[in-house]
């Protein structure tokens, strides 16, 4: 009976310290998200160029490098095929005042008018080492 008792206090102090170490999640202050229209997607063997009219009706850019793509939870940035009518679009996140990633939605077609391929003519390594996308449009 002793043992018994023992055991069942053992058992019920191990399953009341439990909680002290579990883990602890920080949750951003500030959470801030811009959608943008796309232009056009522009495919090239280093990412995806995507452009779209920012707030003074100008073309403007973005480099979406594929380094970005396929991380896991670390994953900076993720595509969405389909076929819906406001495709293409990408939503940019920002966590305290940081990039966190980039959804591009786009059409699953790829003879849309929305597809583009960049010739590679051209170096374009060095507009492809991105390390985030600015909050300014």
């Amino acid at each position: 009976m002793k043992k018994a008792l023992v055991a069942a206090a053992v058992t019920l102090l191990l399953l009341a310290g439990l909680p002290l170490f579990a883990q602890t999640q920080t949750y951003p202050k500030d959470a801030y998200y811009k959608s943008i229209p796309v232009i056009k997607v522009w495919l090239h063997p280093l990412g995806y160029l995507l452009q779209y009219f920012n707030s003074k009706s100008q073309v403007a850019s973005i480099y979406v490098p594929l380094t970005w793509f396929n991380q896991g939870v670390n994953s900076k940035a993720e595509i969405v095929y389909g076929s819906e009518w406001s495709a293409p679009y990408a939503v940019m996140f920002w966590f305290d005042g940081k990039f966190d990633h980039i959804a591009l939605y786009v059409t699953q077609n790829f003879d849309s008018r929305s597809w583009g391929v960049l010739e590679n003519v051209t170096d374009r390594s060095a507009q492809f080492k991105v390390e985030d996308v600015p909050m300014s449009f």
